[in-house]
């Protein structure tokens, strides 16, 4: 028996064992026979720290088998971290997390806990103590704890602490979420919009505050004018040191709620940029091929860094004077009761501001607009240039490339310019604004002090509360075409949010529990894109389970257009593609490809071991699962002879660099380790298929034969007499597809494939 077919086995024996209508929760938890069953399962897979020995691991997978007795152990790997060292309370909950449930926190004491919020995992406050699991509550209301350790189910754990905390797992259901579609559908909120809504409590925080330091900051300048008419012009001494021990406590309260703000404020910039770059970049790999591939890497890094100017702003000046705003009419109303007319010259500033703001607004709007459109255009070239920089030089185009780019750098200058220069004028206006109001305060007030109907006092504390007054508003102004960026940036997200992902339109769709292997295709066109001819039509043809197609033709025919409708990488312009029956366009398209080996002609290795990359195919697969598959595909020797063999890093940020020919092996040799019946081959290179790892690959076609589906695109005659049935792309005439033997004679007669 294979170490797979052990592996399926134990999680058969795991399921039914968790699955035991017969047990009550503590009964199945007594034997704990089920949890050690799981335990070797994750072991057997390279997961080495699963052991009976590790109390977080024994927990996790005590509380996945109350909460999800039927959960795949691919599913658990899937969730687990990165790193295989030992887990954690943070490993745990991410863990939970990944497997789709809602981590929260008890707020009620251990005894009050509502038995319809457990299971729950139970964390001692003692520093060291292993944690359990509450598992519920017995036939007398007593809390039940499994214990780690002895593995035994009991009142009281063995590191118990009162002190303890508990938290509860919740079924993640993205209809519930305040930013799914459901939830936006009445509101007519915008993604973002909804997202802001879960921090309501945040934001009701920094308000109150806000509002509360706004009141405390007018001790100031009631301080000084106090000390002008009370001290100064009455000489009165005595009362200084009661007034500045006023000032100090209120500067003291001030300070405090100022770092109070400052803290909520930095928390709600942080898990925003949390959030957000977490959904961005879920979106982004949930959505359909077909739209990533339609936009180059630059932009797709663009999109993710999008939010970073929102981030900013969020824990910038600029949002801290959009929480001032509102507080202004403390004072302007301090200004009114101090000052009395007076108090028309802010408000008269505050008009001008406003005016200020919607006119630069208009013009920065269309400023960026043109910037963006510039900058993107000067990228593309950029991008371009470095895709055709050898046929640049080839064709000694090298002096027109430059002054091409020059053109477009010039461009791109000029509208910046004038963005930096809006953005001067409304600086410079604004100053202007700030000044006339300062001087216009003094005027009058001076004018009101000779008429007797203002003190000196009382004019210092109106100056002072008159730049309190227009401050936020000043900041507004001169940060217009950030504050516009910002909003480009938030529509950015908003639409790329409602663009909805391959696992949203498969919520309606079938999904099979594991392909047998029946492939056809009914009268299959397919383009490139719609500004393209098709590269084939009227493409009609079926495979059998167990049977091997050969796909043929030349050059740009679409051989691996084919392979890619099958993976639902793209979708066909016309006619029909089933998979078992279904149409593959009612098939969950990731699901599907899960279930489909694809050995692609430039392969991916990901950074990472080879280990991690080989069961990528197969997390379940053991070391001599992947050796075998490794020597079929011919790259053991090669993978044996690295400096940490199996262990050894490779792929990009700091890995070994691979050989394009051992990359294409280790891709084929993760086909061979894939436990899905369809296996799909793209033109392989002449020199593999003429090697060891060639002549594997036949003995393994003819043992394959009837057990697995296999599709191959390849032009050479010795692996198309292997096969059941040919399909032949030619280009402008129809494909044709038939038997092995017949489809010999057509090619024969016909065009020789080249």
């Amino acid at each position: 028996m294979t170490a797979q077919r052990t592996i399926d086995r134990g999680l058969e024996v795991q399921q039914a064992a968790s699955a035991g209508h017969s047990m009550n929760t503590f009964e199945r938890f007594v034997d704990s026979q089920p949890i050690l069953n799981m335990l070797r399962m994750l072991s057997a897979t390279g997961r080495t720290n699963f052991t009976e020995k590790g109390a977080w691991e024994v927990c996790l997978c005590a509380l996945i088998l109350k909460l999800e007795p039927q959960c795949k152990v691919h599913r658990i790997l899937e969730a687990l971290p990165y790193d295989d060292g030992m887990m954690d309370e943070a490993d745990v909950l991410n863990t939970m997390a990944h497997l789709g449930y809602i981590c929260r926190p008890a707020e009620s004491e251990l005894d009050d806990l509502d038995e319809r919020l457990l299971p729950g995992l139970f964390i001692p406050g003692e520093k060291g103590a292993e944690p359990s699991v509450v598992l519920g509550r017995d036939a007398d209301g007593q809390l039940r704890f499994f214990d780690p350790l002895s593995k035994l189910v009991s009142h009281v754990p063995s590191s118990f602490d009162s002190q303890g905390r508990v938290w509860f797992f919740q079924k993640y259901d993205e209809n519930l979420q305040p930013t799914s579609k459901f939830m936006r559908k009445g509101s007519g909120h915008t993604w973002f919009r909804a997202l802001m809504g879960r921090f309501k409590g945040t934001f009701a925080q920094v308000m109150t505050a806000g509002l509360i330091l706004n009141v405390i900051a007018l001790a100031t300048p009631l301080f000084i004018m106090l000390v002008y008419d009370r001290v100064i012009a009455a000489g009165a001494p005595a009362t200084l040191p009661m007034l500045a021990l006023g000032a100090f406590i209120a500067i003291g309260f001030e300070w405090k709620l100022r770092l109070i703000r400052s803290t909520g404020l930095s928390w709600l910039a942080g898990r925003l940029d949390n959030i957000v770059g977490n959904r961005i970049f879920a979106h982004l790999i949930g959505l359909s091929p077909s739209l990533i591939e339609r936009a180059s890497v630059a932009a797709q890094i663009a999109r993710i860094k999008t939010f970073e100017s929102v981030r900013d702003f969020f824990s910038g000046s600029v949002f801290l004077s959009l929480l001032e705003a509102p507080f202004v009419f403390i004072a302007v109303a301090a200004v009114g009761f101090i000052a009395g007319p007076l108090v028309l010259v802010p408000l008269f500033m505050v008009l001008g501001y406003i005016a200020l703001f919607f006119f630069v607004r208009s013009r920065v709007k269309i400023a960026i607009r043109l910037a963006a459109k510039a900058s993107s255009a000067r990228q593309q070239f950029t991008i371009e240039t470095f895709e055709k920089l050898e046929g640049i030089r080839g064709h000694g185009l090298g002096n027109k490339w430059q002054e091409k780019f020059r053109h477009l750098s010039g461009r791109e200058m000029m509208t910046h310019f004038h963005l930096g220069w809006l953005g001067m004028v409304a600086e410079t206006c604004a100053h202007t604004l700030t000044v006339l109001a300062a001087v216009a305060t003094i005027g009058f007030g001076a004018h009101m002090i000779w008429a007797g109907t203002l003190t000196t006092g009382a004019l210092v504390a109106t100056m002072i509360l008159v730049w309190r007054i227009l401050t936020p508003f000043y900041s507004l102004c001169t940060m217009v075409p950030r504050l516009e960026q910002l909003r480009n940036s938030i529509a950015q997200v908003n639409n790329l949010m409602d663009i909805e992902t391959e696992a949203e339109e498969a919520r309606s769709f079938s999904r099979l529990p594991k392909i047998r292997g029946r492939i056809s295709f009914h009268h299959v066109g397919y383009r490139n894109s719609d500004e393209t001819d098709e590269l084939f039509s009227d493409l009609t043809f079926e495979a059998k389970p167990g049977d091997l197609v050969a796909i043929t033709g030349g050059n740009g025919t679409g051989k691996a257009a084919v392979l890619q409708l099958i993976k639902s990488l793209n979708k066909a312009t016309s006619g029909t593609v089933r998979i078992d029956g279904f149409d593959i366009r009612q098939l969950d398209a990731p699901d599907l490809r899960k279930q489909i080996a694809y050995v692609p002609r430039t392969p991916s290795l990901f950074h990472g071991s080879v280990l991690e990359n080989m069961r990528f195919a197969n997390p379940l697969a053991s070391e001599d699962d992947i050796i075998k598959a490794l020597e079929l595909a011919d790259a053991w020797d090669d993978i044996r002879n690295m400096p940490s063999g199996l262990q050894t890093v490779i792929g990009s940020h700091g890995g070994d660099k691979v050989t394009s020919s051992l990359a294409t092996r280790i891709s084929l040799a993760r086909a061979y380790l894939h436990p899905g019946n369809v296996l799909l081959i793209d033109e392989l290179p002449n020199t593999l298929l003429s090697g060891k790892a060639g002549r594997n690959l036949k003995e393994y076609l003819t043992r394959a034969k009837g057990k697995r589906t296999v599709i191959i695109c390849t032009y050479r005659d010795d692996y198309m007499k292997l096969v059941d049935t040919i399909v032949w792309l030619r280009g402008l005439s129809s494909p044709i597809a038939g038997a092995r033997d017949t489809m010999f004679e057509k090619i024969n007669a016909g065009e020789k494939v080249a």
